[in-house]
């Protein structure tokens, strides 16, 4: 009988080791195309590596280095089986104990630990507290979400798996739910969820009260993970009852930054309560029972190399999870399976962890030295080497690196250009004001009344907030709350129709007239500068929880789907409504479909589906997709959109912003091919400055702003040469702020020189602009307009 666990060394090699996880972390955040770590240096070899120690060095961001493109059943996670076991004793606790109320899982994720095991028991108030079987874990759900929001909002890159079980199956050693609150048929609010009426009184009690956690949490769960969708029983089957849930597909990694995935959620005696993604844990390891630490192991090995040499389309495309823990009940307890143990004669047993720890470092064995995967690893007691030579097994860059980030002086100067713009109208959390767009050269030129060019584009304004959004610190959110607020006075307030509505532009001096309404500069509804104008506000809302912005977000949405949506041809959405400045003028419907405006929407409406779990935004996104992939053509490019018929396509005019933003709202590598085409066609040299036009029209200047899209573009998408091409174009945009025509090293001015011609009957000028600064800070910092 096995008496004694082993306890982990202190002290011992205490400088190797943090040597050594310093080049892991380095070496994780190494920019550049996607390369699996293959023959990563040996990371630890003691118990004290292995057991009950997750070190001092924290690992708050890899996942940030992994490719977003990346899926999720391709990677290689560490995790913790009973995330939250820490009371109850040697048979119950699994986790080294870092303290009550979610602090255990807070020092996991610091750690680098991005899968957690959380079981609950329904209490008093229709709230979960956390139970390893019949102990109270001194946690409960509330902990672990806002442990986990806490995490999330700190460390963007990076996402959570969560595994949620229903604990108590009642008998000895097990809880007992209190009374549950009365069983719902439906989930309200931002969660659609239709119960099936075979659905048990316990599984329905443990879903609504989920669903209320939902709600007090919106937005902290990937949405399609939480989304119910059940199909009826087909008679024609002859079945009688029961019903076919459909899962969500398993994501890429960008899709769910900054969110936790609700992997599965089962009931006590291990039901499927519906929810989670497809192809999760349907190759498993869980022997929990396993007589000896040396079968363990070997159950862990097998699963560990079937994920990693996994060929079969279907089985590539799952997600394996191996728990490493065990326990017998009489026998071996967590720890002793994790540790080892020595007997009274002082034989030493290993546990799995030191065992499976020379496994990972061994360059011989079937996954010491290799690309591929080992999945989801649920381990107890882990130690930092463990969750290490885990994490080293994920996709990460590599040589050629991408280009070094934007001087910090630079982005703080576009940062400053931009508040400092806005505050020229007023200052203070309370006061609303929006910016001028455009300033100095052409537009303070005496073609202009006293104060130049005044309009405050809908557009450049939803950019504003974006890019201030990117960096959330100092002055950047109270800047870019103000201004959210201020496009919901003007919605709230329009002079003619408050139904949703934004106009085109705004004056901003003054912005809110005497008469209590906004100054507006041009009346008609473009459905693209709406559609950028909810994208910013659902981004307001996912920063602040305001549900202000989500109502004034949904608004607009709303208006799109009543005034644009359009069924001719592949369907859609047309460009909105025309509308002159003259007095007792009325707004006309566009019939074009603008290729631009359709990416836009459905960049906006996957953000509502994102925040809300509304499958019906899903649905309207991928409409809104399907024109966008009926412009392209056969080399790959995209047209700007079709005729008055809404049909036929127009071919005169091929932009370059639906070429790059095609692929940023989607990220889809079949538009990878529309980004090398602005890129080569649209390619212009102007002095000093390398970067692309408008259009085909007028290639004789560079149009700083889509010279930011081809950035962001080349940043989002890392193929080979990406690195290199977007340093050419970040060092034309830092020069551009300090050496273009009317520069002030701050903001950054639309065109290389004046009279860019777009070929639409506009003209682009070397005047400092909002918008393009603000898309040199979104491109500049990595970001990704289009993505939540």
């Amino acid at each position: 009988m096995p008496e004694t666990p082993l306890a982990p060394a202190r002290g011992a090699g205490g400088v190797a080791r943090t040597v050594a996880r310093l080049l892991v972390a380095l070496a994780l955040l190494l920019p550049g195309p996607l390369v699996a770590a293959q023959s990563a240096a040996a990371v630890g070899s003691t118990v004290a590596d292995a057991f009950n120690n997750l070190g001092p060095t924290p690992l708050t961001d890899w996942m940030s280095a992994v490719p977003g493109s990346t899926s999720l059943a391709r990677m290689s996670v560490p995790g913790t089986h009973e995330t939250n076991a820490i009371h109850g004793g040697d048979y119950v606790q699994t986790q080294q104990d870092f303290g009550d109320s979610g602090r255990t899982l807070a020092a996991q994720l610091n750690a680098g630990i991005r899968a957690v095991d959380v079981r609950v028991r329904i209490v008093e108030s229709n709230k979960f507290a956390i139970h390893h079987g019949a102990y109270y874990q001194q946690a409960n759900f509330d902990d672990v979400l806002q442990r986990s929001q806490d995490f999330l909002r700190q460390h963007p890159g990076e996402t959570i798996l969560m595994r949620l079980k229903a604990e108590c199956v009642g008998g000895l050693g097990g809880c007992k739910d209190d009374a549950p609150s009365a069983p719902s048929n439906s989930c309200t609010g931002n969660v659609p969820w239709t119960f099936p009426g075979d659905l048990s009184v316990t599984q329905q009690s443990n879903m609504v009260i989920f669903c209320d956690y939902l709600k007090r949490y919106p937005g902290l769960f990937y949405a399609p993970s939480v989304q119910l969708n059940v199909t009826t029983p087909d008679p024609a089957q002859n079945r009688t009852g029961g019903f076919t849930v459909q899962k969500s597909a398993v994501p890429m990694l960008m899709e769910t930054r900054g969110h936790i995935v609700l992997t599965n959620y089962d009931g006590p005696a291990g039901g499927d309560y519906g929810l989670g993604i497809d192809n999760y844990a349907g190759h498993i390891e869980d022997h929990y029972q396993s007589p000896t630490t040396v079968s363990k192991l070997a159950l862990v090995k097998t699963n560990l190399e079937a994920a990693a040499n996994a060929t079969a389309p279907e089985d590539a495309k799952a997600v394996y999870v191996t728990y490493t823990s065990a326990s017998t009940v009489p026998g071996n307890r967590p720890i002793q399976y994790a540790g080892g143990y020595s007997d009274d004669f002082g034989n030493v047993t290993d546990g799995v962890n030191i065992g499976l720890l020379g496994y990972l470092n061994d360059p011989a064995s079937p996954i010491g030295n290799t690309a591929n995967r080992l999945g989801v690893v649920m381990m107890d007691f882990p130690g930092w080497a463990l969750i290490q030579n885990v994490i080293a097994h994920n996709p990460v860059p590599r040589t050629p690196p991408t280009p070094p980030g934007p001087a910090p002086a630079s982005v703080d100067g576009a940062y400053s250009f931009l508040t400092q713009a806005m505050d020229k109208y007023g200052t203070g959390d309370e006061k609303l004001r929006i910016p001028r767009s455009y300033q100095g050269g052409y537009f303070d030129s005496s073609a202009f009344p006293a104060g130049g060019f005044q309009a405050s584009f809908t557009y450049d304004n939803a950019l504003v907030i974006t890019a201030l959004l990117q960096r959330p610190t100092g002055s950047n959110l109270s800047h870019a709350v103000a201004l959210g607020n201020s496009l919901l006075y003007a919605q709230a307030h329009d002079p003619q129709l408050v139904d949703g509505r934004l106009r085109a532009s705004y004056e901003p001096d003054p912005f809110v007239t005497p008469a209590g309404t906004p100054y507006v500069g041009g009346y008609s509804v473009y459905t693209g500068n709406m559609a950028w104008a909810g994208m910013a506000l659902t981004r307001l809302y996912k920063a602040t929880g305001q549900q202000s912005f989500l109502y004034g977000a949904l608004d607009i949405a709303g208006w799109i789907q009543n005034n644009a949506h359009d069924s001719r041809g592949v369907g859609g959405y047309t460009g909105g409504q025309v509308q002159s400045e003259t007095p007792g003028s009325v707004p006309t419907k566009i019939t074009w479909k603008a290729t631009e405006h359709n990416i836009d929407t459905g960049a906006f409406f996957a953000m509502l589906n994102n925040v809300t779990g509304v499958q019906v935004w899903k649905d309207r996104s991928d409409e809104a997709f399907a024109f966008v992939r009926s412009m392209r053509t056969a080399n790959g490019h995209l047209w700007t959109g079709t005729g008055l018929d809404g049909v036929t396509v127009n071919e005169d005019y091929e932009p370059e912003d639906v070429q790059t933003w095609s692929f940023l709202a989607t990220l889809d590598p079949a538009y990878g091919t529309a980004v090398d085409w602005a890129a080569g066609r649209l390619a212009v040299t102007d002095g000093p400055f390398k970067g692309v036009s408008f259009s085909g029209k007028d290639t004789s200047k560079v149009w700083f702003e889509g010279t930011a899209h081809l950035l962001a573009a080349y940043n989002a998408r890392g193929a080979a040469g990406d690195g290199a091409k977007a340093g050419v174009l970040l060092a034309t945009l830092q020069k551009a702020q300090t050496s273009a025509p009317n520069a002030d090293g701050k903001g950054i001015v639309a065109a290389s020189r004046d009279g860019l011609d777009t070929g639409q009957g506009d003209l682009y000028y070397s005047s400092l602009h909002t918008g393009t600064t603000a898309w040199y800070l979104i491109a500049a910092q990595g970001g990704n307009p289009f993505r939540l």
